[in-house]
């Protein structure tokens, strides 16, 4: 089973706390970056730095990772974590949006607001992990351009080549 990143601040910390004791009775392994303990003054980035770091550096290792950061504000989380090279943070408030970031992104840290209803931020995590990036030329050439971008700062236009045996044939 994939390991999960979990990290939240004082906005997040009820959903994020019960998000991972779900997680847990789910059978995954689970890793808590913080805050330990509820805390009104604590800032959001260095948990959403935690958070995405930690899954870049399992993802480059090989392992199947993701992250779950829950935020009082969730598009300042998703910002922070996206500053992490190779992170992909994003939000989704429905089972079908996060999937759908799966297939087109290939996001590997979801972001959630810490008033989130606990039962759809739940079916909403279990999508977002379920789903795999589809096997797309397009896809996968989109993902390089903006990986050499934040690699290189341009993109020279990445050429993604098909071999003979890579190309799907369907007879009508």
């Amino acid at each position: 089973m994939a390991r999960l990143h979990f990290a939240a601040d004082h906005g997040g910390y009820e959903l994020g706390r019960a998000l991972e004791a779900r997680a847990i009775a789910a059978g995954y392994d689970v890793v808590w970056h913080g805050a330990e303990v509820l805390d009104p003054g604590d800032d959001y980035p260095t948990f959403a730095i935690r958070v995405g770091s930690s899954v870049v550096l399992d993802q480059d290792a090989g392992e199947d990772a993701f992250g779950i950061l829950v935020v009082d504000e969730a598009d300042a989380g998703i910002v922070a974590a996206n500053k992490v090279n190779g992170a992909r943070a994003v939000g989704a408030a429905s089972p079908r949006a996060a999937a759908n970031t799966r297939e087109v992104v290939d996001a590997n840290v979801l972001v959630f607001a810490g008033i989130a209803f606990e039962e759809n931020a739940w079916l909403t995590l279990c999508a977002f992990i379920a789903t795999s990036l589809p096997h797309s030329v397009t896809r996968g050439r989109q993902i390089l351009q903006i990986e050499e971008f934040e690699n290189s700062g341009t993109i020279e236009g990445w050429a993604v080549q098909l071999e003979p045996t890579q190309i799907v044939v369907t007879h009508d």
